[in-house]
């Protein structure tokens, strides 16, 4: 089952999702954010992805519509703070390259230096 909570601001739109964004819930993410750009009309639009648990090819799909439906609009999106495993598929597709995301925990570690490296005895 999926959930979106709507909040405004000055800054803009930001809906929180939670559950499986997926083949079902997909049209319900996409109905809800047609009413949100009805209403509140175009601006900056963060969708926040914490509560996300699975999200599938027609989930990942809904997100480039989103995209492409909030810059129609005159606006931008940001995906943020997606779980691991949403931050994987949308790499593996290469969606990460196209979409705005934000992550908050997800940090590169930093390459070891040679001298952190073991040396062989």
């Amino acid at each position: 089952m999926l959930r979106i909570q709507t909040t405004s601001a000055e800054t803009g739109i930001r809906l929180a999702v939670n559950g499986d964004l997926d083949v079902s819930g997909a049209p319900e993410f996409r109905a809800c954010l047609r009413q949100v750009l009805g209403t509140y009309g175009p601006g900056h639009v963060e969708v926040d992805l914490a509560g996300v648990g699975f999200l599938d090819c027609a989930g990942a799909r809904s997100l480039l519509w989103a995209d492409a439906r909030v810059r129609e609009w005159g606006g931008a999106v940001t995906f943020a703070q997606p779980v691991p495993q949403v931050v994987r598929l949308l790499r593996l597709l290469g969606f990460d390259a196209v979409l705005s995301i934000r992550t908050t925990s997800h940090v590169p570690l930093p390459e070891p230096t040679a001298e952190a490296r073991p040396r062989p005895n």
